[in-house]
């Protein structure tokens, strides 16, 4: 389940990858800068834990997390779903983000796309954490 973010939400369910992948192609085609308000789409990630096709499974957020905190709320409902054995991971692009958000977070990897190592260190964070 796919959920871009920026200023508002758009979704995409992926359940036959072949099929959807023309679905894909124009998700990730849409524009993805602009104003960072994620906690719109950490609500419907939090939802769709609480369906039968999502309660097992693990949130990733992508982004350069330049973005205001957590409300209570949503910081408290996160918390209920890492009780719940869901983990939130976080992949973030560049430098510049709120510390503090990232911390919210279970497991953060850091792509910064002005480090020509940067993919290979990615991938090496990656394999350690997987072991």
């Amino acid at each position: 389940y796919l959920i871009s973010f920026s200023t508002g939400i758009n979704t995409l369910e992926l359940t036959e990858v072949q099929q959807s992948l023309p679905k894909l192609i124009n998700f990730l085609q849409m524009s993805f800068h602009g104003g960072t308000d994620a906690t719109p789409a950490v609500k419907e990630a939090l939802k769709m834990l609480e369906t039968q096709d999502y309660k097992n499974a693990d949130v990733l957020m992508i982004s350069d997390f330049i973005m205001a905190v957590f409300d209570a709320k949503t910081t408290q409902q996160i918390a209920l779903a890492k009780e719940n054995k869901t983990k939130f991971h976080s992949l973030v692009i560049g430098q510049s983000h709120n510390r503090q958000v990232v911390n919210s977070f279970d497991h953060n990897w850091t792509y910064n796309p002005n480090n020509p190592q940067a993919l290979l260190q990615l991938v090496k964070n990656l394999k350690e954490w997987n072991t």
